[in-house]
């Protein structure tokens, strides 16, 4: 697992070259503030940088179906960390879970997903925490003791 500020402090190249192929993206948060459709031109170069070296990049999430300005596959209420949607979403694209990275800013969904998966997990800071529900706050601030303790361990 790597903890990451954003999407672009992560080395991609490194990873395409111990043969990960299959970048999943968290979008609330991870790519955008909660509840936003748009791609900023930056990640969309990412993405593109991304797809250029024989990569594929998606978009899993467990918002709400969105129309986005940016063509990219998407599974939307996707459920995580529950895993059913998601195998049958990688089932039907013909891809090899063992060359997965899971890439997203919540310990309890994302990184319980990547883990449950066995993909490479890599935590980014929330792009915007102030318009959360509720019980996304309460599970930042238990996320925040947990990265706490583990860097006390480390």
């Amino acid at each position: 697992m790597e903890i990451k500020n954003n999407i672009f402090e992560i080395d991609y190249d490194k990873l395409i070259q111990n043969g990960y192929r299959v970048f999943i993206f968290d979008f609330d948060n991870t790519l955008n503030k909660w509840k936003h459709s748009t791609i900023d031109e930056k990640t969309i170069k990412l993405f593109e940088d991304i797809k250029k070296k024989n990569a594929k990049v998606f978009i899993i999430s467990n918002g709400k179906p969105r129309k986005l300005n940016y063509d990219i596959e998407a599974l939307w209420l996707a459920k995580k960390p529950l895993t059913f949607k998601i195998k049958k979403f990688l089932k039907s694209k013909n891809l090899d879970k063992e060359k997965l990275v899971v890439i997203g800013d919540q310990i309890f969904t994302d990184m319980l997903l990547g883990k449950l998966l066995n993909a490479y997990i890599i935590k980014v800071e929330p792009i915007d925490t102030s318009k959360e529900f509720l019980i996304t706050k309460f599970l930042r601030f238990l996320e925040r003791l947990l990265l706490k303790i583990l860097k006390v361990m480390i």
